[in-house]
């Protein structure tokens, strides 16, 4: 069962979001409160913690955190912020065999970082961009139990190609690339890996990546594109239907080896009675894959994308 919720707070755009979700195998438990004004100023300040835990094929890790970002608008469209995080990440019941990588962080490992970092936001809307771009740029450097760098550059574009005359029943295509690299001293609970939704559809949850006897270790570079053609089928365009091409590799270092691409339809909601808050209906079939990939032709995600 999955719950959500995410109640705008009364006043000048403060925002407070809260999100549940129980299960077996995935439980999420997340606050956050937003002010986007801090005392009348150019600046925000957004306070966030979450309790997270989640059974893998290799093992169970938990995550217990706090994220605190301070934002400053610097015009209509560029905004630069800083982010603080300290979260503790427990890696249990690893299975026998594992390779070190993962031996290696059995038990509790505290994570303290700062991250700083630049966005730059011509879209129409967060819900349902129909035009405009999204760049998010960051540099993180990770201490405590480890030392290691986090770079990432996430690019959305958003083009309307088609229009009913009152301006409503916007066809639109929507390009999204995603690079990302961690140093060689990253742990294996924060490499990157791909598959599933905000990835590469068509391929399992973490199941793109670098691969040590049947174990995925993750990777320190990470590319991801997607190509996205949406089609509105309710007035409101509250329902819409896509069609997409997906594709990118993780490797463990550098480098464009293994190069995966996916094919496949879905369906989105946008639920206003729940904050609102999109839910996402995707079926993918790989076309080009490597031998020790996982497939999944079904991914469900609910929440924000962008």
């Amino acid at each position: 069962m999955i719950l959500s919720a995410a109640p705008p707070s009364a006043g000048a755009g403060q925002e407070l979001r809260l999100e549940a979700i129980p299960g077996t195998e995935l439980q999420r438990y997340t606050f956050q409160f937003r002010e986007p004004y801090l005392f009348d100023s150019q600046y925000s300040l957004s306070v966030g913690g979450y309790y997270y835990t989640r059974i893998f094929d290799e093992d169970h890790e938990n995550r217990l955190g706090t994220r605190i970002t301070v934002g400053r608008r610097l015009n209509d469209y560029w905004t630069a912020n800083v982010t603080a995080r300290v979260e503790n990440v427990g890696i249990h019941d690893v299975l026998p065999g594992a390779p070190q990588d993962y031996q290696a962080v059995v038990g509790d490992n505290l994570l303290v970082s700062g991250r700083i970092g630049a966005q730059f936001d011509t879209r129409d809307s967060y819900l349902r961009p129909t035009k405009g771009a999204l760049l998010d740029i960051g540099y993180e450097q990770v201490t405590g139990d480890y030392n290691f760098p986090l770079v990432t550059l996430d690019y959305s574009q958003y083009w309307t190609v088609w229009q009913r005359a009152d301006g409503s029943g916007r066809h639109v295509v929507a390009l999204r690339t995603n690079v990302g690299y961690a140093g060689n001293s990253t742990p294996v609970f924060e490499r990157y890996y791909a598959g599933g939704f905000r990835s590469l559809r068509g391929f399992a949850f973490r199941g793109v990546g670098p691969d040590v006897d049947n174990f995925k270790v993750g990777g320190d570079f990470q590319l991801l594109n997607s190509l996205e053609y949406q089609v509105p089928v309710q007035a409101g365009d509250n329902v819409y239907l896509v069609g997409f091409v997906d594709s990118g590799t993780v490797e463990s270092k550098v480098e464009i080896k293994d190069y995966r691409v996916s094919a496949g339809f879905g369906v989105r909601f946008i639920v206003p009675m729940l904050g609102p808050v999109p839910i996402a209906l995707d079926f993918g079939f790989p076309i080009v894959k490597a031998n020790t990939d996982k497939d999944q032709v079904f991914s469900f995600w609910l929440g924000f994308f962008r």
